[in-house]
């Protein structure tokens, strides 16, 4: 049973492109408190990948390691759209290395628990215990300043959960399995989704 992938053996077979498959539990309902918004870009687009991960994944309380660790594993889905259009979530956040693998810019490489394969919105959760991991720490490894109020430059914001209006603060909403988190920021028309078809074994 795969329970342990080295960073450099998912280097070498395309680490930011690669997807993980396994089914999982979901996380503990609980959130935590807010955090400080300190370091997070209030920016117009385009919204890049910050090449300094390992400081953006200390930002979002969490470390990483050279391993997945798949005791805890299983995906959630985020979908950001400002005025009115798609943007993408940008592969290899929480991972501390290239596009190719390659030793990253800053720091040790490494992966957080937390994480982005590929620019699709899949977020990936595999953690050696059942912590509670939130969209705050998804934006705080994107360095994008996300609020009740505001994404990025943009506002007003209205978030929805599994296609349902989310009234609290955006940044405690608990990533649970297969769930489907929405972010509309600024203006236009915007259909959104109320699930994502998750790849078969994900």
């Amino acid at each position: 049973m795969r329970t342990h992938v080295t960073l450099a053996v998912l280097a070498a077979t395309g680490l930011l492109a690669a997807g993980c498959s396994s089914a999982g539990s979901a996380a503990p309902q609980d959130a935590p408190s807010a955090h400080s918004t300190a370091g997070l870009r209030a920016a117009s687009l385009p919204w890049d990948r910050p090449s300094n991960q390992q400081a953006r994944v200390k930002a979002a309380g969490l470390s990483l390691t050279p391993e997945e660790t798949l005791a805890v594993h299983y995906h959630a889905h985020l979908d950001v759209f400002v005025d009115g259009q798609p943007v993408p979530v940008p592969a290899g956040l929480g991972i501390n290395a290239g596009p190719n693998g390659e030793l990253p810019e800053h720091g040790a490489p490494g992966i957080a628990p937390l994480h982005t394969h590929d620019p699709s919105g899949i977020v990936h959760i595999e953690a050696p215990s059942d912590l509670t991991f939130t969209l705050g720490q998804v934006f705080d490894e994107w360095g994008i300043l996300l609020t009740s109020s505001q994404a990025g430059a943009y506002s007003p914001v209205k978030v929805y959960v599994d296609g349902k209006a989310y009234h609290g603060n955006p940044d405690a909403i608990v990533l649970k399995s297969h769930e489907e988190i929405a972010v509309v920021a600024g203006t236009g028309d915007v259909q959104v989704p109320s699930s994502y078809d998750f790849p078969s074994g994900d």
